[in-house]
């Protein structure tokens, strides 16, 4: 092997040749595995095989470095092209940052459209398209909050229309004349009947029918509009959650409203919401009812139930998990990523093109030192979050009245001091085409 990895060989590369096959210029092999997890069959040359990045820059300001597997560094970007990745998902909050001096963000990334354009563009320059993920919101938009913009907070339901598709077509001009490649545009995020503080956290409407259809049309009639000025076809996507339980009748709430968009999409996380095979039963009955292309925005899984940084994690033992049908395990991370890759290929088998594929969710949000996080923001939450909070609640519930770390750190496809895992390179291993692992490494031939 130590001969075999000499002139910037890859170590999949050189595995494969000690396995019987030849490198990238001696003719077509079959690629070995670095994950353990197979080649899908008639995987589609485009299928999505996405991260969500949107914290890198925070974490890199703050000294975070990433590797190869071999230890070896390198630009993320780099590494996650090398290992198979062909989209990146960013989320853009309105305004992440407190109201008063010292102007200090709420956190998770510092999340606002630069951020956005800076990723946005080096994810263009790495060859990969770009998905953004519109949370109408100045922090964390999920099923459990969905707090307006601080600039919004007072709004009718008619201003808040206004101001989503105005939000949505500027920012997006902003971005693509930036040079980044967007592809497909999120709006709203984890919107299970409430967005930008319409529905039902408001009201206790769930069914999109108190301004939350309203509003997901407007940011569709922005999306529209831009591709008419452009000359795209960026697909519009809307964003659910609790997909087994609740999937169908918010498609069916979707299509009562009649908002026109394109891709429905969900999170899916193995361990919050079960069986692979009732996530592809449930996609694939939307795509054949409602006729809409479908992809999972969100997935993950455990590694490890270590802690990184000190800060709590979502995930911190099996107490914490719904579900355990994979071991916590860098090989279970990657069999439950596959599971999904391949659920959602699975929809192909009887609706060709309509199973666009996967994004796992935040791979590079390692721990960093706590000391830092409220300085650069990359913990889930600063001491300035709960200020946000506070604007529309009595209490801090949600957010945070101190600094906090990750709480993702044990669910990266990167361990602990940044090294790349074997998990990571699921996204080629599905396709059956060798990865980048080395700073000096060649990529196999497709």
């Amino acid at each position: 092997m130590k001969n075999l990895c000499r002139a910037g060989l890859s170590l999949a590369v050189a595995a494969a040749m000690m396995l019987g096959g030849t490198s990238a210029g001696m003719g077509q092999v079959k690629a070995a595995s670095v994950s353990g997890m197979p080649e899908i069959a008639d995987l589609p040359d485009d299928f999505i095989r996405g991260v969500d990045i949107s914290a890198v820059t925070a974490l890199e300001k703050s000294g975070i470095s990433y590797k190869y597997l071999d230890g070896t560094g390198g630009d993320i970007f780099d590494i996650l092209s090398g290992a198979g990745v062909n989209y990146v998902r960013i989320r853009i909050w309105n305004n992440p940052y407190d109201s008063e001096p010292p102007y200090k963000s709420y956190g998770g990334g510092n999340c606002d459209l630069y951020n956005a354009k800076i990723l946005g563009k080096r994810a263009t320059d790495a060859g990969m398209k770009v998905f953004i993920d519109f949370q109408y919101s100045d922090f964390w938009a999920d099923p459990a909050k969905q707090f307006a913009p601080k600039a919004w907070a007072d709004y009718s339901l008619d201003y808040k229309k206004d101001a989503v598709y105005n939000f949505t077509y500027d920012s997006l001009r902003e971005l693509l004349d930036y040079g980044v490649d967007v592809r497909m545009v999120q709006i709203g995020n984890e919107t299970n009947g409430s967005m930008c503080g319409m529905g039902g956290l408001v009201d206790d409407v769930w069914d999109l029918s108190t301004g939350v259809g309203a509003l997901m049309q407007q940011g569709c009639y922005a999306v529209d509009d831009i591709n008419s000025a452009y000359g795209k076809n960026l697909l519009k996507v809307l964003h659910f959650t609790t997909l087994v339980a609740n999937g169908e009748w918010y498609a069916e709430q979707v299509n009562k409203m009649g908002v026109n968009y394109d891709v429905f999409a969900a999170s899916f996380y193995p361990m919050w919401d079960g069986a692979t095979t009732d996530m592809k039963t449930v996609l694939t009955n939307i795509a054949k009812t409602y006729n809409k292309k479908v992809m999972v925005a969100e997935t993950g899984y455990p590694y490890t139930f270590d802690n990184a940084d000190g800060s709590s994690n979502n995930i911190s033992g099996y107490d914490t998990m719904k579900y355990s049908n994979y071991e916590v395990s860098v090989s279970g991370q990657a069999q439950a990523l596959y599971d999904v890759f391949n659920g959602i290929a699975g929809v192909n088998d009887s609706l060709p093109g309509y199973g666009l594929g996967a994004f796992y969710w935040e791979p590079e949000w390692i721990g960093v030192d706590m000391a830092t996080c409220g300085e650069y923001g990359t913990g889930w939450a600063s001491s300035a979050s709960g200020n946000y909070e506070k604007l529309f609640t009595s209490t801090v519930k949600e957010y945070s009245t101190t600094d906090q770390g990750s709480s993702w750190d044990n669910m990266t496809l990167f361990d602990k001091d940044g090294k790349a895992t074997q998990a990571l390179y699921v996204f080629n291993d599905i396709r059956g085409v060798n990865s980048v692992t080395s700073a000096g490494g060649t990529a196999g031939a497709e």
